[in-house]
């Protein structure tokens, strides 16, 4: 079964607003699962983001 981060949890991580984590993902330079009305990241998703902006 694959970890779900919150949108708080990923900026948390990225030191970041959330706002920002929402705007990333509505670009689509961050993949995310839209459960109900929430966001949900997966760890695997933040992996190819951090990958890719190295």
């Amino acid at each position: 079964m694959m970890e779900l981060l919150t949108v708080r949890e990923v900026a948390a991580y990225l030191k970041t607003t959330r706002q920002q984590v929402r705007r990333m993902i509505q670009s689509g330079e961050l993949r995310a699962i839209k459960v109900g009305r929430e966001y949900r990241i997966t760890l695997s998703a933040l992996a190819e983001f951090l990958e890719e902006s190295v």
